[in-house]
C-alpha cells in the first residue's frame, strides 16, 4: 500500500532545555531529535514521499480547543525571551510542557501537519502519516500537559467527522487523556486507547476501563489499561480486541495516535515490546482497511526511534 508522510522542519523550533519531575529538573524528554530520527531512518528505508502542510484557518483548532486557551498560548510566548524558559501558571496540567519563545508556532505547525493529512485523506488517500511535533493526545479542551499543546489527532479527527465516523487508535504508552476529554460525550467520534494503567503511569487520573463515555458518548470511550511488563504477544491479543470493536463501529475513517514508547528500552516507558513487534501492530491495523491518518505521539528512545517508525510503516504497507 502507498504512504506519504507530512513533514515540517520547523518542530525544530520548539526546544526546551528541561522539564521538571519529582521537583528536579531534568533533560527534556520531547526532544526535536525523536522526529528527525523518524524522518531520516524512513527515508533511507526507500520511503520518499514527503510533503510540506499547508496553512488552515484557526477555525479548526477552535472547533475542538477554548478559544481562551488559545489566545493565552499565542499572546504568552511573545512576552518569552529567546533565551527562557517558562513553566505557565495558568491551562497547565503538570510540570513537564514548559514554553519557550516559539513554541506556539511549532504547535501551530503540528496541527497544519495533521490537517493536511486530514485533507489528503478525503482526497482519496488511503494511508497518510503525519510526522507532528509536538505531540498532541494530552492536550485537553483548555489545557496543555504530558508536552502537549494543541490536540493533533483530536482536530485531524474532528474534521474528518464532518464526512464521516471516526474511529482513533490510541497505542502510545500514556492514555490520551485530553483526546477522550474532548470526544467524551460524542458518538460519532469512537476512541480506543491501549495504554500503561493509570494506577503505575502518567497521567494517572484517567485511562481507567470503567471510563465509557457519558450522555451521547456512552459506549464510545473504551480504555484497555495494562500491566507494566506487557509483552508483545499480550498487546497484540489486545489490540485485536480493539480492532474488533472498530470493525463494530464500522467508521468511515481511521486516526492512529502512533506513541512508540511501548518499546521495550523506551526512558520513560515500561512495555516489554520488540522492534518487529511494531511491524505486527501495523500489519493488524492495515487489516481493517479504512482510510488510514497516521498522527505521531510519543516515543523517546531516538537512537531506535527511526527503526522502530519502519518496522511500524512496513507493517502497515505490507511492503
Amino acid at each position: 500500500m502507498e504512504i506519504q508522510f507530512i513533514y515540517s522542519a520547523k518542530h525544530t523550533i520548539h526546544d526546551p532545555v528541561y522539564e521538571i519531575y519529582d521537583g528536579q529538573k531534568e533533560p527534556y524528554a520531547e526532544k526535536a531529535e525523536r522526529i528527525k530520527s523518524i524522518e531520516s531512518s524512513l527515508k533511507a528505508n526507500g520511503f520518499k514521499s514527503f510533503y510540506t502542510p499547508k496553512v488552515f484557518p484557526l477555525k479548526y483548532i477552535l472547533a475542538v480547543h477554548q478559544k481562551e486557551y488559545v489566545s493565552f498560548l499565542r499572546a504568552r510566548v511573545l512576552k518569552i525571551l529567546p533565551e527562557d524558559i517558562l513553566f505557565s501558571s495558568y491551562y497547565i496540567m503538570d510540570t513537564y510542557t514548559p514554553l519557550v519563545s516559539r513554541t506556539y508556532e511549532a504547535a501551530l505547525t503540528s496541527v497544519n501537519v495533521a490537517l493536511t493529512g486530514a485533507e489528503c485523506i478525503l482526497n482519496g488517500k488511503k494511508l497518510i502519516y503525519s510526522l507532528c511535533r509536538p505531540p498532541g493526545h494530552h492536550a485537553e479542551h483548555n489545557r496543555m500537559g504530558g508536552y502537549c499543546y494543541f490536540n493533533n489527532a483530536a482536530i485531524a479527527a474532528n474534521y474528518l467527522s464532518k464526512k464521516g465516523k471516526v474511529a482513533i487508535l490510541d497505542i502510545d504508552f500514556h492514555h490520551g487523556n485530553g483526546t477522550q476529554n474532548i470526544f467524551y460525550q460524542r458518538a460519532d467520534v469512537l476512541y480506543i486507547s491501549l495504554h500503561a494503567n493509570p494506577h503505575d503511569r502518567f497521567p494517572y487520573n484517567s485511562g481507567f476501563a470503567k471510563e465509557k463515555g457519558s450522555g451521547d458518548g456512552r459506549g464510545y470511550n473504551i480504555n484497555f489499561p495494562l500491566s507494566l511488563g506487557t509483552t508483545d504477544r499480550q498487546y497484540l491479543k489486545i489490540l485485536r480486541k480493539a480492532l474488533a470493536e472498530i470493525d463494530n463501529f464500522n467508521p468511515k475513517y481511521l486516526v492512529v495516535s502512533a506513541g512508540f514508547d511501548t518499546y521495550e528500552y523506551d526512558p520513560i516507558g515500561g512495555f516489554k515490546l520488540t522492534i518487529p513487534c511494531f511491524s505486527m501492530i501495523g500489519e493488524e491495523i492495515r487489516k481493517i482497511d479504512l482510510p488510514t491518518l497516521v498522527i505521531q505521539e510519543g516515543g523517546y528512545n531516538v537512537e531506535k526511534l527511526g527503526k522502530i517508525a519502519v518496522s511500524f510503516v512496513r507493517g502497515l504497507t505490507g511492503s
